[in-house]
């Protein structure tokens, strides 16, 4: 693992990462993404499913709900948001838009 150096030679830690899905895109800017996680029980030793909601900076809007994206730790914005969309992992289907089922379709049956 490298960190990176500044000019007055002190190491910057890399920023936090997480990936998660966005379960909200209806404000401007700002998506809600959920994180889940496996949680041990103490006593009866069940995994239980434990999410945590993250507010994330969405500057171009892009991410949209059913995205699986991963955000960055950044300095607060506001309130709620200390996050920053970095990329989209895996997009969910758009309106109008053709599945890669759909493509897979149309290219076998050009070629045939």
């Amino acid at each position: 693992m490298s960190n990176e150096t500044n000019e007055s030679g002190t190491t910057k830690k890399p920023a936090r990462t997480t990936i998660g899905l966005v379960v909200s895109s209806a404000m401007e800017k700002t998506i809600v993404i959920k994180v889940e996680r496996l949680v041990q029980h103490r006593k009866y030793r069940k995994f239980i499913r434990k999410h945590t909601k993250f507010y994330a900076h969405d500057e171009g809007q892009e991410a949209v709900v059913g995205d699986l994206v991963e955000i960055e730790q950044i300095r607060p914005l506001s309130k709620l948001k200390r996050w920053n969309l970095k990329r989209i992992v895996r997009m969910a289907p758009r309106d109008n838009a053709i599945s890669p089922q759909e493509t897979a379709r149309e290219i076998e049956e050009a070629q045939a």
